[in-house]
Order: structure tokens, then sequence, then C-alpha cells
């Protein structure tokens, strides 16, 4: 399929169940979540365990075959946390695993089937501990996390870093540098005084930002019928 040939009050009906179903069942599992959360196909995101906490515009995008999860793993007695900034954004796959502590800040960028673990969850003796040993995961503001990467126990990814597609992240990343391979290494440094442009600015007026993207979606589809989704749906033809 080539474009969307869906009318625009199917777009606008999606929207609003997709909304309404992300508040109903999906935003009482996090502890908080601030204001603006935007979540594609909701009901492939799993929210599991205590202290999960997002800031306001969190961003999901995931798909059937592509499901997002957050969770903590931990006993009732010494539990852990997610902690996701402001302006987040996460694709299809990613998984944030959490047995202690997981830190994101704001506006940053995950990337396809990215993993970002606290903990090895086994050891390598002892494979059936319900207490796994963890080191922090701390991430700091507007990192860009590649396709498939991977952030291991106990690292530290600095303001504005890139780590670069199936990168396994092992050490610490200092802020304002780019990473990549297997185990990664620097491989760019960035001009710490950008300018930078980043998630936050974009939200920085969500309603507005709500109303421009409207205003698209009416201009694009505003050429479709119901009976040409239909005929699309039940006849395709080359060029659809």
């Amino acid at each position: 399929m080539r474009r969307d040939h869906r009318p625009y009050w199917m777009h606008a009906l999606w929207e609003r169940f997709e909304n309404a179903w992300a508040e109903d069942f999906l935003a009482p599992h996090f502890d908080a979540l601030g204001g603006n959360a935007k979540i594609v196909r909701p009901w492939n995101v799993e929210v599991f365990g205590p202290n999960v906490r997002a800031g306001r515009s969190l961003h999901v995008v995931s798909r059937r075959d592509q499901p997002v999860s957050f969770t903590v793993w931990s006993p009732a007695d010494a539990p852990g946390a997610i902690t996701i900034g402001d302006a987040c954004f996460f694709a299809g796959g990613v998984r944030i695993l959490a047995a202690g502590s997981i830190e994101i800040g704001d506006a940053c960028l995950f990337a396809k089937s990215v993993t970002v673990t606290d903990s090895d969850w086994h050891g390598l003796y002892d494979r059936v501990d319900p207490r796994p040993a963890w080191k922090p995961v701390k991430i700091g503001n507007n990192v860009w996390i590649g396709d498939g990467a991977l952030i291991g126990k106990g690292v530290t990814i600095g303001d504005n870093a890139v780590i670069g597609a199936r990168a396994v992240v092992v050490r610490d990343v200092a802020a304002n540098t780019v990473v990549a391979g297997n185990p990664a290494k620097p491989v760019k440094d960035l001009d710490p005084d950008g300018p930078f442009r980043t998630r936050l600015d974009l939200m920085a007026d969500a309603e507005g930002l709500e109303a421009f993207m409207d205003a698209a979606y009416r201009e694009e589809l505003k050429r479709n019928s119901t009976l040409g989704w239909l005929r699309m749906k039940l006849f395709p033809r080359r060029g659809d």
C-alpha cells in the first residue's frame, strides 16, 4: 500500500479510540504519566511491576509483532524503578528492564528493538536467584539510541550522545559522543554548543502541534472516500 486510503473521519475515529484505550487500560499501570501522551496501538504496550513513571508527551509506536515493554522485576521489599523524562520516544520492540533502577532523561529517542537492562538476570553459577544483582543505568537528556542497540547494567550515558545501531554498550558514554560497535567505542565527538534541537522543542506547544497534525491529515485525506477505502481493501490494484 503506497498511501493511506482512509477517509478523514475514519482516521479521527481511530485516533480517539487509541487515546481512550490508552487512558482507560494502559495509563493506570504507570505510577505516574504526564499529559499529552501519544501511544500508537496501546494494546501492544506492557507496563509490568511497580514504580514505572513517565513525564509529559510520552510517545510510543508499537505493533503487534513489535510490542514495547517497561518491566520492573524485583522483590516487594526492595522494589526497582523506571523513570522516564519528558518528550521521550519509543519505537516498536523496545524493552526497558529494571531489577533496580533505570533513569532516562528528557527528549530521548529509542529506535526499534532497543534493550536497556540494569541486570544480567542470572548469575554465572546461580541461575535461579530471585534477587538478581543489578547496577543502575542512567541515560541523560537528548540521547539517541539506534536500532537493536543494547545498553547494559551500570552504564551512564551523557547528554546528547548517539548510540549506533546494534551497538553493545557496557561502559559509560561521555556527553556529546557518538559510539558504535560491539563493544561500543567512540567514533565521533559532537560540538557541545550544538545548537541542538530536541523533542522538547517539538513538544513545547503540544496543543499547537496536535492542531497542525490534524490539519495535515485533513489535507492529506480529503480526497479519500469510504467507498474508495472499501474498494482498496476488497479489490486492491497495482499502485494502491
